[in-house]
């Protein structure tokens, strides 16, 4: 169970702005207790627009609160409103009670009101928002958050309540003297028992506001700054009990703090809301972009299918028809046999490339790609690599002695990937020049084709890029070789310049010095030296 120090400890964390405007009022409060009766100047119209302030306030409190209503926040928002509502009809009494605001002689109760009205605004608000944040007992939480008869039963006593204050004003300003009298004659100021009735039930609606806020898990921003509105009010009480006079320190001081309370429940809700709508258009922004985003895998899908099932049919059709000649035809020339199994071979290393292309892609984009490095020579490499591709004119030129640290079927991805690039996308002859230091050995792959074009570079290892010349393929082979070179220590780049692929990878700590001298290609291929 959470410890009351703890849960305080929580409220001052998440309170802090409301908590420091609250400490900002209790400090002017004190520091103009010297000074309160000290005259300041006469602002004319200050009453007027007074008055016009705190009433548009009220009434977009109203509104602001009653909408939070409608929309499932519960019925404390409708208290609330009627607090507010409360308020906003005093508002309107005193402007036609008082002189000068609507005219130079009041309309209403010959100025006589004032005192009752003030009191009316200071009782009821403060009353109202104790009653909508203090901790309600269990059953009545459940009432108010149910729709229906008894939602309509509770809303209908909450409006009976400002009906209530309504009338009283009414009262009070068409029959003057029908209520008790609130002001000593004598001196012009609250009778001593109404003015402490007044700071008590402030003070009270404040630590039952707040003490109601804090031990509730659902601590709503408009309910916190309603807590500072009703802190505002006390001081508002506060100056009253001054008795500056008029156009003292403590009279506006008591103003200043009345549109502070009126001022800060609607500004709190539409931050809230504006807060609100910026998380839904940021939601809504990442929505767009995970939407579009699906879209761009489920075309990739269908086009990665498309061309992976066309890649897979043309080899299964020829390794097929080759083993049916070979299992139909037993009287086969020895020769051909042999080129035709041959032909199977390199077919069946065609698919096992694609295959792994396929496995290497998805791997390494979920960062499970594979790798087991080993000594590996690198002329033996290349001429396995020769002899895939017997129909290409393939020249190599490679020292003896290089020794690469690399794993030998993702080496083969490599070279494989690189040569069947320039076959299908360049011209023939097809030239692997390699060089090598203490460090590294690099690896050029060039043809007499016309090169990649320079605005397709910066996206020439992307997965499932293709270029505007590109008429077939998946547009994962290049993105595998930067994969595969990447996780085994080496870099890859295309040289513009002298168009090649340059792709350098560590070389054994083993390896013999080159010897400047190149290796041939196997019998089968037709790679030249």
């Amino acid at each position: 169970m959470e410890e009351p120090g703890a849960r305080l400890g929580e409220t001052v964390r998440r309170w802090r702005t409301p908590l420091c405007v609250a400490a900002l009022v209790a400090v002017v409060v004190l520091a103009a207790l010297p000074i309160s009766g000290r005259p300041g100047p006469a602002l004319p119209g200050f009453s007027a627009v007074w008055c016009t302030i705190v009433l548009l306030s009220d009434v977009l409190s109203v509104v602001l609160l009653v909408g939070l209503y409608r929309n499932g926040r519960g019925l404390r928002m409708l208290v609330l409103a009627v607090a507010f509502a409360w308020s906003a009809i005093v508002v309107v009494a005193l402007a036609f009670s008082l002189p000068t605001v609507t005219d130079a002689q009041p309309w209403l109760g010959q100025g006589r009101s004032t005192g009752w009205l003030y009191v009316s605004r200071h009782l009821g608000p403060p009353l109202l928002i104790a009653v909508a944040l203090v901790r309600w007992p269990a059953r009545w939480e459940q009432r108010a958050a149910l729709r229906g008869r008894p939602a309509r039963l509770a809303a209908a006593a909450v409006l009976a309540a400002l009906g209530l204050g309504a009338a009283s004003v009414v009262v009070d300003v068409a029959v003057p003297g029908a209520l008790p009298r609130v002001v000593d004659v004598s001196t012009g100021h609250l009778h001593p028992a109404v003015y402490a009735l007044m700071l008590a039930v402030n003070l009270a609606a404040v630590v039952l506001a707040f003490h109601g806020v804090a031990s509730r898990a659902d601590r709503a921003g408009v309910e916190v700054w309603t807590v500072v509105a009703a802190f505002a009010w006390l001081g508002d009480v506060a100056f009253v009990g001054m008795h500056g006079g008029g156009f003292s320190v403590a009279y506006y001081g008591s103003r200043l703090l009345a549109l502070l309370a009126a001022l800060i429940v609607p500004a709190s809700i539409l931050v809230d809301t504006w807060r609100v709508h910026q998380r839904l258009t940021a939601g809504t922004a990442d929505l767009e972009a995970r939407v579009d985003r699906l879209l761009e895998a489920h075309r990739i899908r269908d086009h990665v299918s498309a061309v992976v099932s066309h890649d897979l049919r043309a080899p299964l059709a020829g390794l097929y028809s080759y083993l049916e000649v070979l299992v139909d035809d037993e009287g086969l020339d020895p020769a051909l046999a042999r080129r035709m199994l041959e032909r199977c071979l390199m077919l069946t290393r065609r698919l096992t490339l694609l295959s792994e292309d396929l496995l290497a892609a998805t791997t390494s984009e979920h960062s499970e790609l594979a790798i087991r490095p080993a000594d590996l020579d690198l002329s033996q490499q290349l001429a396995e690599c020769a002899g895939g591709f017997p129909d290409l004119d393939l020249r190599i030129e490679c020292p003896r002695g290089v020794h690469l640290h690399a794993d030998p079927l993702r080496l083969q991805q490599i070279l494989s990937n690189l040569v069947r690039n320039a076959q299908v996308h360049g011209a023939e002859p097809v030239v692997v020049d390699v060089s090598a230091d203490a460090h590294d050995a690099t690896i050029r792959v060039a043809d007499a084709g016309e090169g990649v074009p320079e605005s397709f570079i910066p996206r020439l290892f992307e997965r499932y890029a293709q270029g505007a010349r590109v008429t077939s393929g998946a547009g994962i082979g290049l993105s595998v070789v930067h994969d595969l070179v990447l996780a085994q220590g080496g870099t890859i780049g295309y040289d513009l310049t002298d168009p090649a692929f340059i792709v350098t990878l560590p070389v054994c700590d083993t390896a013999e010095p080159p010897e400047g001298q190149s290796v041939s290609a196997p019998e089968h291929g037709h790679a030249r030296i």
